[in-house]
Formats: C-alpha cells, structure tokens, sequence
C-alpha cells in the first residue's frame, strides 16, 4: 500500500507582490505544523514544485526534495512503489487537485486561494483504485 500526502504550500501574503513570494509568518507556523503533524508518518520521498512557497513548506521536515514529475509519470511511479511507502507533495491550488486526479481519486477537492490548511492523504489501493481523506492542519486563529 501507498499513501500520498499533498497539502497546499502553506500561507503567502495575499495578492502576492511577486510571481514566487516567500512564506509569510503565518506559512513558517503551518511549516512547522506539518512536519509535526506528517513527520511521524515515516515520509520516503518528498516533491514540490520549482518554487520557493512548497520548498519551504517543506523545509521543516529536514528531508531532502525533488521537484515533482509529470502527473502521469509521479501517478505510475507511486502505484509502482518507486518512491516508498509514503510520499509528501507540495504543490498549489491547482495542482494539487490535479495530482489527485491522477492518482485515481474520481472527484478531487476545489482548494480556495485563501485556503493553506489543508492535507490530503490518498491511499493507493490495487489494482488501481484510490481513497481521498480531507483534513485540515495548523490553524492560525
């Protein structure tokens, strides 16, 4: 069995001033939340995106991160068992239900762009099937 874990980068400052902003306070918070919350989850492979948000919501966790595949190319490799048991990605609004798509979830999330909090975890079931469950993390009050 594979379980993939996606959460949107954690939070910017909102219309971002440049095409790549970094993580606000508030972001290094939900950061730190997640590896707190994924890090006893035994992550073998992480993937983000090229930019800076997803590298440093990751960042926390101390492992190293690729930049992530072609959907199709991750999805394969994942149900393959390629990068482990448990794979973290970081991605954005639209990306990350697109990944989720290509994993087989038939009715990926819509994920808000004022909305970092959430964590998808899909677990990969044969011979091709897929389970979603939503769940939030690191709340900032």
């Amino acid at each position: 069995m594979v379980t993939i874990l996606l959460v949107r980068h954690a939070d910017i400052d909102l219309p971002p001033a440049t095409t790549d902003p970094p993580l606000n306070d508030a972001g290094r918070r939900r950061a730190e939340a997640l590896a707190h919350v994924v890090g006893p989850a035994g992550v073998t492979t992480v993937f983000t995106s090229p930019l800076a948000r997803t590298k440093q919501t990751v960042q926390p966790l101390g492992l190293t991160a690729g930049e992530m595949p072609g959907l199709a190319v991750v999805a394969g490799q994942a149900r393959a068992g390629e990068y482990g048991p448990v794979v973290l990605i970081a991605g954005h609004s639209n990306t990350v239900p697109a990944v989720i798509a290509a994993l087989g979830v038939p009715q990926p999330p819509v994920i808000p762009e004022t909305e970092f909090d959430n964590l998808f975890v899909v677990t990969l079931t044969e011979p091709a099937g897929a389970s979603l469950l939503a769940l939030k993390y690191g709340r900032n009050p």
